[in-house]
């Protein structure tokens, strides 16, 4: 009885410390919209992973060039950083985040993370879609909180949408 009791107990703990999950909060393109910093619409140019400076996670910077920010000040490059990634032959991988291409035009919603300020995607995997082009000719976002709007569309609803704040123009 008493062993049976112990290998339940390691079973319980092993449980609790391998156990692990994101959790993310539902948001919406109105949602996004309304809690972002920035705004842009931009290529991805470069894609590096790096460890953090304790060593113990990997993050990566991903480059983007910047066609239109339609929130917030933006130079023409800015360096966003995301969860997990790849360095050398070592990769870790984070349930939820945005993952980048190099060459994929994107629209981005974007605050900053607390450590340090740097740009984050708001909403992880939410708060990025590809901008692709469909069979008509007419450019959709794919993937994120705008999956399936036209840019057009998109840009109309960041424009006219509940808080009237968004403010289109070219980046700097």
């Amino acid at each position: 009885m008493t062993r049976k009791v112990w290998l339940l107990c390691v079973v319980l703990l092993l449980g609790v410390s391998l156990a692990g999950a994101t959790t993310l909060i539902k948001m919406n393109f109105g949602d996004l919209a309304r809690q972002a910093d920035q705004i842009v619409v931009g290529t991805v140019t470069g894609v590096e992973g790096e460890w953090d400076p304790s060593l113990t996670f990997i993050r990566t910077n991903v480059t983007l060039t910047v066609e239109r920010s339609l929130r917030g000040q933006s130079s023409e490059q800015i360096v966003l950083r995301t969860p997990g990634g790849w360095v050398g032959g070592t990769g870790q991988d984070f349930e939820g985040a945005a993952t980048f291409e190099v060459g994929e035009r994107v629209l981005v919603f974007m605050t900053t993370w607390e450590e340090d300020g740097a740009p984050k995607v708001l909403g992880y995997v939410q708060g990025k879609s590809r901008i692709v082009t469909d069979e008509q000719g007419i450019e959709r976002l794919q993937g994120g909180s705008g999956h399936g709007l036209t840019i057009a569309g998109a840009m109309r609803e960041l424009q006219h949408g509940p808080d009237h704040n968004v403010a289109l123009r070219p980046a700097n």
